[in-house]
């Protein structure tokens, strides 16, 4: 089971594409897959499952806005056993067997070996949260260091004169700097051009880069794709691919 984001919905056509956690690739879906309340919206958090049609291209076979729902669904599929008579007679007397066996030996488990069992299992639990705690603090300081990073490369690289847009000509000369990107598990990954808005080229030739919205707290809807490498054409996006505006660039 997988997590992600709506990054795209078109109600008109009843499908959509989910931004993926931890992943580069989008994953399309469709409304008949879903089991979502309406009305359904960008920047929703979701849980998919999902696997490859025939043409290698990822699609979500079922969708719903719980990791709870996919798990019952998955349980259901489990068939119950229920033993039969002479099931549960073989089975009582295999315990009865047990119980008359285990009455008549000495109890071997002495209190040292108790003790050590005690130890060990705190050990583990040390050695656990210890590296839990480890990892933890590790990704604190990455993300605090690469949020430092992007704002005051932000601040030392931005262009005036390009859109007027404070947020797209900052993306622009982060672009071409080289980063460091706001997402960089997603800036500067493979833009598909699924929706045919652009004109076609070999996969691989574009890119797409998040144009940071003020007042959101998630990616937003806009973008900037470029193409060719290094980039020779830019494009910008305000609503998530539907239509794109061919940018002048020096």
């Amino acid at each position: 089971m997988q997590s992600g984001k709506i990054k795209h919905w078109n109600e008109d056509k009843g499908y959509g594409f989910i931004d993926v956690d931890n992943q580069s690739e989008d994953v399309f879906f469709h409304i008949s897959k879903a089991q979502l309340a309406k009305p359904i919206t960008v920047g929703q958090n979701v849980y998919f499952n999902s696997a490859r049609n025939d043409k290698n291209q990822l699609r979500a076979t079922e969708v719903t806005s719980s990791s709870l729902s996919l798990d019952q669904d998955t349980a259901s599929d489990i068939p119950n056993y229920t033993p039969t008579n002479a099931n549960r007679n073989s089975n009582q007397r295999t315990r009865n067997s047990n119980r008359s066996s285990h009455n008549s030996r000495p109890n071997k488990r002495s209190l040292g070996s108790t003790l050590f069992s005690l130890i060990a299992i705190i050990a583990v639990a040390f050695y656990f949260f210890g590296d839990l705690n480890s990892t933890l603090l590790a990704d604190s300081i990455e993300s605090t260091t690469v949020s430092q990073d992007v704002a005051n490369n932000t601040s030392q690289a931005a262009v005036s004169g390009i859109t007027g847009d404070a947020q797209v000509d900052n993306t622009i000369a982060l672009i071409q700097q080289g980063g460091p990107f706001p997402y960089p598990n997603k800036d500067g990954t493979t833009f598909y051009n699924r929706e045919g808005r652009l004109p076609t080229q070999s996969q691989g030739y574009y890119r797409e880069y998040t144009v940071p919205t003020p007042g959101v707290s998630h990616r937003g809807a806009r973008r900037i794709v470029t193409g060719g490498n290094p980039p020779t054409v830019y494009y910008l996006t305000v609503d998530h691919y539907d239509s794109f505006q061919r940018l002048q660039v020096p």
